[in-house]
C-alpha cells in the first residue's frame, strides 16, 4: 500500500509540473517597448509584472550609455512609492504605469523597468522616441518691380522634429503653374528640431482668388493643419467718358469725365484733347469710382474731340474712350405758329401782324429755331426802344393794356448767343375803331391745356371786337353768348361737358436694407381731372398725421392729372401699424382711404449644431441665422476653459441675411458640454440655441474567437487572450468587437515589431492561410479622438505533429517519472526489511508492528521524505 500510494503522489506531481510548464511560457513583465513622446505633453511609461512572487523593489531606470545608468526614477522602495523630476509616482508594486511630462528632446531614450523578488530579478526595456510639434506661422509681403505687383506666401513651420512638410493648396490651380513661383528651405536647430519654410510669389493681376492655403505635414498632426491667409486681387474697372453742360459766371462750359468704377486697384487716366492748350482739371475719387474731369468753354471748343486713356493691370492693352463735342447752330427766329417757315438759312426775315385798337391779351410769341443751350433777345422799334404799353417777357412781346395805334411800326428782334445771331423784322399793323363792322367766326371747342378741361368760345375775325360770355352750365350743358354790333340779337352757341372720370387712387409699398437697418417706403398715387388731388399721411388708429413727399403734378395726354406723396421711414418706427394714405378732391364725395400694414419684424431663425469635421481634427460648431435682421450680432456663450476659434461669414440674399458663425473646437476641450449661441438685436432682445456635446467613451476591445484568458493577480482583468489556430488551414480569423458608444472608431492591429496586420473590417485576415510565422503577440487598438481600447492577443499556431510530440513528450515524461518512484519504493522498502531484526515477526499482529515504528521514530521515515523532497525539485522534462 505504501508504494503505490508514493506512485500515485509521483503521477500527480508529474502532470501538475507539466501545466506549470506550460503557464509559466510567458514572460513575467508586460511593456510597452516603444513609446512616441510629443514636446511639451504628457506620455505614459507601460509596465506591468505578471509573475507570482512578492516583490521587494521595483523602479523605473534610465540606461544612459552601455555601462551607465541613472538612479531610481520612480517606484517603490521599501513599500513606499517615490518619482523625481518629470515623473509621476507609479500605481502599485506590480504596476509601474507612470506618466512622465516631455519637457525637453534630451528625454529621448532607453529606460529599464526592474522588478526584485526573494528569487530573481526581472527587467526589460522601453525606448522613448520625442517629436516635437511644429508652429505654423504664415505671412503676406508685397512689393513693386519694374511696374509690376507682386506678392509673396511666407509658410513657416518652426521647431518640429523630424522636419515638417509643406504644400500649397490654390483653389482650381496648382502652386507649380504659371504664374506662380515655390521656393523652399530648410533650417536645423542646434536642439534637434528643424524649421521648414516656404514662399509663394506670383504677380497679383494673374491671381484671381482671394485667398491661399498652406498645408503642413507632420507626424505629431492627426491630420495636415490648413493655414488660409488672404491676398490681394485686381478687379477689371468699367470705364466711360461723359460729358456735362455747366453754368458759372453767365457763360457754358463743358465738364467732360473719365469715370472708372468698380475696379482695384486705382486706374491710371489721362485725358487727350484735339488742342494743346493747358485747361483746368479736376480730380475726384467718390466710393470705388474715380473720375477725372476737364472744364471747357462751350463755345470755343464745339466740335472738339475729347479722348480718354485708361491704364490697369487687369487690361491686356490700354483701353481709350472718346467723343466729339456738338456744334451749336442757329437757324433763324420766327413768330409763334407763325404760317409760313423759315427752312432755309436766312438769319434774318421779316413778317407782317395785324392788330385792332382796342384788342387786349395780345401776346407776339417768337420761336428760336437752333440747338442753343441759352441765348439773348433784344428788340426794338424803329431803331428806339419799346413804346410803352409794350414789354419783352421770355421770349414774347406782350401788350400790357388795350391795343394802342402808337403800337403800329416795324420792330427789330436780335436773338445771340457769343458769334450766333438771328434777326426778325415785324412789321405791326394796328387798325383804328370806327369802320365798318364785321362779324365774327363762331367757334366752341373743348380741349384739355395743362391739365384742365378747357371749354373755349371764339369769335374771331370781328370788326370791332366781339363780346364772349358764358351762361352757368345747366346739368351737363354750357352755353356761349356773343355779342357784336353786326348781330341784331346776341348768337348762342351750347356744348355738352364731359362726365368728370373718377378719382383712381392707388397705394404699394416697397422694403430695403441700408446700414442694416430695414426702411419701407409707401407711394400713394391718385388720377384724376384736373386739378390735382390733395393727398395726407396718417399712422395708427390716432390718426397721427405724418409729412410726406409730394411730387409735381403730371398731366397726362387724355388730360387727367397725377398726383403722387411718398413717404420713406424706418420700419421698426410703425413696425405692426397702419398706414393710411387720405386724398381729397372736387369729384369725391367724401375723402377716401388707402391702407398698407407695416409688418413687425419677424425674429430671425437661429439654429445650432455640432459634429465633427471630415478633413480636421477639431470639432465644429455651426450657428446659423437666417432672416431679416438688423446686424450680425452673433456670439457663442462657451465655457470658461474655451481656446477654440470662432469666424463669422454673413451675406444678404434680396432683403434676407443669412450668417454662419463657427467654432472650431477640440473634442476633449467641450466633450458632454453645452455651447449657446446668442443673438443680440439692435434693439436689445436676444435669441438663445443650445447644442449639447456628446460624451463619448470605447470601454473594450473584445475577441469573439474562444480564447483562453491570462488574467493578471491584481484585480482578475485579463492582460492577454491567448488564441490557439490551427496551421494551413485557410478558413480562420480573429474576430473583434469593438464596447462603445462612439460613431465610428478606427481600427488597427500590429505585430510584436510594430508591423501592421491584414484586416477586413472587424477580423484579422491570414490570406495565406495560417503558418508559424503568425505565431506572434498581436496588439488590437481602437480609438476615436483621444478615447482608446486595446486588447492583446497571443496567437499560437498548432498542428497534428505538434498534438503528437507533446503526448509523447508527456508520456516519456510520466513514465521516467513513474520509473523513478518505482525504484526508490523499491530501495526503501529493501531498506527496512533489511534494517529490521524481527524480519519473521513483520507479519504478525498490528500490535507487535506498531510499537517498532514508533520506536524508531522511522529513520527510513526521514529517508523517504529526503527522497520526497527530490522527487519535488523541477525539472527540465
Amino acid at each position: 500500500m505504501g508504494c503505490s500510494g508514493l506512485l500515485i503522489l509521483g503521477l500527480f506531481m508529474n502532470v501538475a509540473h507539466c501545466s506549470e510548464i506550460l503557464d509559466q511560457s510567458e514572460e513575467p513583465i508586460e511593456i510597452t517597448h516603444n513609446v512616441t513622446a510629443v514636446l511639451g505633453e504628457v506620455v505614459y511609461l507601460s509596465c506591468r509584472y505578471l509573475g507570482d512572487s512578492e516583490i521587494q523593489s521595483a523602479k523605473w531606470i534610465r540606461q544612459i550609455n552601455s555601462r551607465v545608468k541613472s538612479k531610481g526614477l520612480a517606484g517603490f522602495l521599501n513599500g513606499q512609492p517615490f518619482s523625481r523630476g518629470d515623473f509621476s509616482e507609479p500605481e502599485s508594486v506590480t504596476n509601474l504605469t507612470v506618466q512622465m511630462t516631455v519637457s525637453s528632446l534630451e528625454v529621448e531614450g532607453e529606460y529599464l523597468c526592474e522588478f526584485e523578488t526573494e528569487e530573481a530579478s526581472y527587467s526589460d526595456r522601453a525606448f522613448v522616441t520625442v517629436l516635437a510639434r511644429p508652429d505654423v506661422q504664415i505671412l503676406v509681403n508685397a512689393e513693386t518691380i519694374n511696374g509690376t505687383h507682386f506678392q509673396s506666401v511666407s509658410c513657416s513651420a518652426i521647431g518640429g522634429r523630424p522636419s515638417p512638410q509643406i504644400s500649397w493648396v490654390l483653389p482650381g490651380r496648382s502652386p507649380s503653374d504659371y504664374p506662380f513661383a515655390v521656393s523652399e528651405s530648410n533650417t536645423a536647430h542646434s536642439n534637434g528640431t528643424f524649421t521648414q519654410q516656404s514662399f509663394l510669389r506670383f504677380p497679383t493681376h494673374l491671381q484671381d482668388e482671394d485667398s491661399v492655403t498652406c498645408e503642413v505635414q507632420h507626424p505629431t498632426l492627426p491630420n495636415p493643419k490648413l493655414t488660409t491667409v488672404r491676398v490681394e486681387t485686381y478687379t477689371r474697372p468699367n470705364v466711360t467718358i461723359k460729358a456735362e453742360m455747366v453754368q458759372r459766371g453767365g457763360n457754358e462750359f463743358w465738364v467732360v469725365s473719365c469715370i472708372s468704377s468698380g475696379g482695384r486697384p486705382d486706374t491710371d487716366i489721362s485725358l487727350a484733347l484735339s488742342s494743346d492748350e493747358e485747361l483746368e482739371k479736376e480730380n475726384g475719387t467718390d466710393s470705388d469710382m474715380q473720375r477725372s474731369s476737364v472744364v471747357l468753354p462751350a463755345a470755343a471748343y464745339e466740335g472738339h474731340n475729347v479722348t480718354c486713356v485708361f491704364d490697369h493691370p487687369k487690361f491686356t492693352q490700354v483701353q481709350s474712350r472718346a467723343l466729339t463735342l456738338p456744334s451749336f447752330y442757329l437757324t433763324g427766329v420766327q413768330l409763334l405758329n407763325s404760317e409760313t417757315r423759315n427752312n432755309s438759312d436766312d438769319l434774318k426775315r421779316s413778317e407782317s401782324l395785324e392788330l385792332q385798337e382796342g384788342e387786349r391779351g395780345v401776346v407776339i410769341g417768337l420761336e428760336v429755331v437752333g440747338n442753343l443751350p441759352r441765348y439773348d433777345i433784344t428788340c426794338t422799334k424803329d431803331d428806339g426802344p419799346l413804346p410803352t404799353g409794350l414789354e419783352l417777357v421770355g421770349r414774347s412781346l406782350t401788350v400790357q393794356g388795350p391795343v394802342e395805334l402808337q403800337l403800329s411800326g416795324l420792330y427789330e428782334c436780335v436773338v445771340s448767343y457769343h458769334h450766333l445771331e438771328a434777326t426778325l423784322q415785324i412789321n405791326i399793323t394796328v387798325h383804328p375803331r370806327g369802320t365798318r363792322p364785321v362779324p365774327p367766326t363762331i367757334r366752341v371747342d373743348l380741349r384739355t391745356e395743362g391739365g384742365h378741361r378747357v371749354i373755349e368760345c371764339s369769335a374771331a375775325d370781328a370788326v370791332p371786337a366781339a363780346n364772349v360770355s358764358w351762361l352757368l352750365p345747366k346739368e351737363f350743358s354750357a352755353e356761349c353768348v356773343i355779342n357784336h354790333p353786326a348781330f341784331e340779337e346776341p348768337e348762342t352757341r351750347s356744348i355738352t361737358l364731359p362726365l368728370c372720370a373718377r378719382t383712381n387712387i392707388t397705394i404699394n409699398s416697397s422694403t430695403e436694407w441700408k446700414d442694416g437697418e430695414q426702411f419701407t417706403k409707401v407711394d400713394c398715387s391718385a388720377d384724376s381731372v384736373a386739378s390735382a388731388a390733395a393727398i395726407t399721411w396718417h399712422v395708427g388708429t390716432s390718426d397721427e398725421s405724418i409729412v410726406g413727399n409730394l411730387s409735381e403734378p403730371e398731366v397726362q395726354a387724355d388730360g387727367s392729372v397725377s398726383a403722387r406723396s411718398s413717404v420713406h421711414f424706418l420700419t421698426s418706427l410703425y413696425a405692426g401699424l397702419n398706414l393710411t394714405c387720405m386724398v381729397e378732391h372736387p369729384s369725391l364725395e367724401a375723402s377716401e382711404r388707402r391702407t398698407v400694414h407695416v409688418p413687425a419684424q419677424r425674429a430671425p431663425l437661429l439654429s445650432v449644431s455640432v459634429g465633427r469635421q471630415r478633413d480636421s481634427h477639431l470639432w465644429l460648431g455651426v450657428c446659423a441665422c437666417r432672416g431679416e435682421a438688423d446686424g450680425t450680432n452673433l456670439t457663442w456663450v462657451l465655457p470658461h476653459n474655451a481656446k477654440g476659434q470662432t469666424s463669422l461669414h454673413s451675406e444678404y440674399e434680396g432683403r434676407s441675411l443669412r450668417a454662419r458663425l463657427t467654432y472650431q473646437f477640440p473634442l476633449a476641450l467641450h466633450e458632454g458640454q453645452d455651447l449657446t449661441c446668442v443673438y443680440q438685436f439692435k434693439h436689445g432682445n436676444t435669441e438663445k440655441r443650445t447644442v449639447h456635446v456628446p460624451r463619448y467613451y470605447i470601454s473594450a476591445v473584445r475577441v469573439l474567437n474562444r480564447t483562453t484568458p491570462l488574467l493578471s493577480r491584481y484585480g482578475g482583468e485579463p492582460v492577454i487572450h491567448r488564441l490557439a489556430l490551427q496551421e494551413n488551414d485557410h478558413n480562420q480569423n480573429i474576430l473583434l468587437r469593438v464596447e462603445g458608444n462612439v460613431p465610428q472608431y478606427d481600427l488597427s492591429c500590429k505585430r510584436s515589431d510594430g508591423s501592421l496586420v491584414h484586416m477586413e473590417g472587424l477580423a484579422v485576415v491570414f490570406p495565406a492561410g495560417v503558418t508559424e510565422r503568425d505565431e506572434d503577440l498581436y496588439t488590437c487598438s481602437a480609438s476615436f479622438y483621444h478615447h482608446g481600447a486595446a486588447v492583446k492577443i497571443q496567437v499560437e499556431v498548432t498542428s497534428e505533429f505538434k498534438k503528437f510530440t507533446l503526448a509523447a513528450m508527456i508520456c516519456v515524461s510520466s513514465a521516467l517519472a513513474l520509473i523513478i518512484v518505482l525504484a526508490v519504493a523499491l530501495w526503501v522498502c529493501c531498506t527496512r526489511n533489511t534494517s529490521n531484526p524481527n524480519k519473521g515477526q513483520g507479519l504478525g499482529s498490528p500490535e507487535e508492528k506498531k510499537p517498532a515504528m514508533v520506536e524508531n521514530n522511522s529513520k527510513e521515515y526521514a529517508q523517504l521524505l529526503n527522497y520526497s523532497i527530490i522527487i519535488d525539485v523541477r525539472s527540465a522534462v
